[in-house]
């Protein structure tokens, strides 16, 4: 079995990504139970899928392809910072979007729809667009990380034309995940 998931792959190259990530690093680096992310794994998650029968692999193919050939190209801006968790005890260091647009809200829903109508049932968690930077095991200094996280200036780090969503294979390994794409959709342009 593979473990999927479906995605909208993000440039972190050449935008305000990797410098963001890099302070935030570096501002926290005493805080050694933040599993930071690698630029290279950053994707927009639209369903994650999990633990898949490869029978089940065709299927997901020809749901996404049917609803991939209605949806045109849009852009995000992802302009916020976030964390998922209480500020008590934070899980997920996340950027993300200070306005959703309709168009990610209306392909989401179509893909949640398309999967509900092959046996993938949907979460019972609210969609919430998020590009995670760090997973966050344990915090030493929680008011400082608190202070860092609100000082960081909430502007454009990343804007980027959707143009193609990917279904990808995620492979864990000890040093962290590695994602594999099964197959790419474009968008209509």
């Amino acid at each position: 079995m593979k473990r999927l998931f479906l995605a909208i792959p993000i440039e972190t190259q050449n935008n305000g990504f990797v410098p963001l990530l890099d302070d935030l690093r570096k501002r926290l680096s005493h805080e050694k139970m933040i599993n930071w992310v690698r630029p290279t794994n950053i994707h927009l998650t639209l369903k994650f899928i999990g633990e898949t029968p490869p029978q089940d692999e065709p299927k997901i193919i020809e749901a996404v392809t049917k609803v991939i050939e209605n949806h045109r190209s849009f852009t995000m801006d992802f302009n916020r910072t976030g964390v998922f968790g209480s500020r008590y005890a934070p899980r997920v260091l996340w950027l993300g979007m200070q306005q959703t647009p309709e168009e990610l809200l209306n392909l989401e829903e179509y893909v949640l729809t398309a999967f509900d109508s092959i046996g993938y049932q949907r979460d019972r968690q609210n969609f919430v667009p998020h590009l995670t930077l760090g997973r966050i095991k344990n915090l030493y200094e929680k008011q400082y990380f608190s202070k860092v996280i609100q000082a960081v200036e909430q502007k454009t780090y990343i804007h980027q034309e959707v143009k193609e969503i990917s279904l990808f294979q995620s492979i864990l390994r000890p040093d962290g995940a590695v994602y594999k794409v099964i197959r790419k959709w474009n968008l209509i342009l």
